[in-house]
């Protein structure tokens, strides 16, 4: 890619409607004067940029070695969906994948998943959005416990957004440190705002 995937996806951010100004209130309660939404990576050519630099990170990173990925309802569902196309495209690995339902469905297959079939698998990459606070990641491990065969290899998500606990180290260290599974960054905040014009 010439440069760093970081910096490559940095700009990549930075030149869609995935990075907003102004000022919003995240899901955590905190205020920030940047917002990113990956959900706003919406069409054809950027879905498939946006899965090249997450596969080629997977596999720069040794990632891929597990049995699927999985991306937590809802940002994290297209970008698992583009990182296996991607895999398969760019890198010849097949990869299944799976997402969960916000509802639990009761009638035709039902089920709160949909996908490859969680209780098959021994090893799954969850792929996210951003890290704030880690709320959500641990919402995603505890709805996983439900397949004690299942270990998280790890999280990697788009944007570390660097946020710090009031007591000071970084959330992304906390959520490292409470769950002894990894989590991993393709970029961060610092790195998008610096393509700010």
């Amino acid at each position: 890619m010439g440069m760093t995937i970081s910096y490559e996806f940095a700009r990549f951010l930075s030149e869609t409607s995935a990075v907003r100004f102004g000022n919003f209130r995240l899901k955590s309660g905190r205020e920030t004067d940047v917002f990113f939404n990956l959900g706003e990576i919406a069409t054809g050519k950027e879905l498939i940029e946006l899965g090249g630099y997450f596969a080629d990170y997977l596999v720069a990173k040794r990632l891929h070695t597990c049995d699927m990925i999985f991306g937590p309802a809802y940002k994290g569902i297209n970008i698992a969906i583009a990182t296996c196309i991607a895999l398969h495209q760019r890198h010849g690995i097949t990869m299944p994948f799976a997402y969960n339902r916000k509802a639990e469905k009761t009638h035709a297959e039902g089920g709160l998943f949909v996908g490859f079939d969680l209780a098959r698998a021994k090893s799954a990459l969850v792929l996210d959005d951003v890290i704030t606070d880690g709320g959500t990641k641990y919402e995603t491990i505890k709805m996983l416990s439900k397949f004690p065969q299942l270990k998280i290899n790890a999280f990697v998500v788009g944007v570390d957004r660097q946020e710090i606990d009031t007591s000071g180290p970084p959330f992304r260290e906390i959520f490292e440190k409470a769950t002894g599974i990894e989590l991993l960054a393709l970029t961060t905040k610092d790195q998008v705002l610096a393509f700010r014009k």
